[in-house]
């Protein structure tokens, strides 16, 4: 049985423990992990780490994870990208849907309490994704707590406004608008941004200024994330080769790749 935290530092020691562990050896349910197509694997280790390692219940989505201390948890994965050697974040981490009233009606994001249980302290879990190689046999490289600093919560706070303003303004906001607090889409199709009235119903929902807009979530950005595992994880800087960001694989205290 997963113990019941009563403390961030009683939290932050379990989920070290799942550094350089093979998924195979955190659950006993990963047995059919490599015969579930290769789209699914995120939801089911999530799972796996979620309920199977820290007992979360399934949660409402106004609920951080860890409700007496207030900690959400983010199990995300990072690929090797072999041109440049380096590792990244696979994609964008989704935060949750995006209620544009609730954005329009409050300013500040903190405000925001559907984003702020979500983004003001998190626990962060992230495992090698290896599409060569079985799911079970992938690796968690790093788990670490995270709340905003100064410098990122104005940042974030920016990237907040430019989404309020269009809201405000009736526009689309897209993911390259913002710099770490982005928003994606939310849908599984069906939106059409040529003519959004003509969008299937599934792929909208109600806006303060537009009537209906695209279903979209908020998210921190690839590069933010990649930048978070360098940061608070490692405690190295991120690494640039051309166009890519990353960390070397050097900088794990373990072998990654075994």
């Amino acid at each position: 049985m997963p113990p019941y935290f009563t403390s961030e530092r009683q939290l932050l020691e379990y989920a070290v423990k799942l550094q350089g562990r093979k998924i195979s050896d955190i659950s006993s349910e990963i047995k059919n992990l490599d015969c579930i197509p290769r789209n699914r694997t995120k939801s089911v280790i999530a799972n796996i780490i979620e309920t199977d390692y820290f007992g979360i219940p399934t949660n409402s989505y106004e609920n951080p994870d860890f409700q007496d201390l207030k900690i959400e948890l983010k199990v995300s994965p990072l690929k090797y990208v072999q041109r440049v050697s380096l590792i990244n974040a696979k994609e964008r981490n989704v935060l949750g849907m995006v209620d544009y009233y609730d954005v329009l009606n409050h300013p500040i994001w903190h405000d925001n309490k559907r984003l702020a249980c979500k983004l003001e302290r998190v626990l962060f879990v992230f495992y090698l994704h290896n599409s060569e190689k079985p799911a079970s046999t992938w690796k968690v490289l790093s788990a670490f707590l995270w709340s905003p600093n100064n410098e990122e919560d104005r940042l974030i706070q920016y990237d907040y406004q430019i989404i309020r303003n269009k809201i405000i303004g009736g526009e689309r906001n897209s993911e390259k608008d913002n710099t770490i607090l982005a928003t994606c889409p939310k849908h599984q199709g069906g939106y059409d941004s040529k003519n959004p009235a003509g969008s299937e119903a599934h792929s909208l929902c109600k806006h303060p200024v537009m009537g209906a807009a695209e279903r979209r979530g908020f998210c921190l950005r690839n590069n933010f994330v990649t930048t978070l595992v360098a940061t608070y994880g490692l405690g190295t800087n991120v690494a640039k080769k051309g166009n890519s960001l990353g960390i070397p694989p050097a900088a794990f205290k373990f072998d990654i790749f075994s």
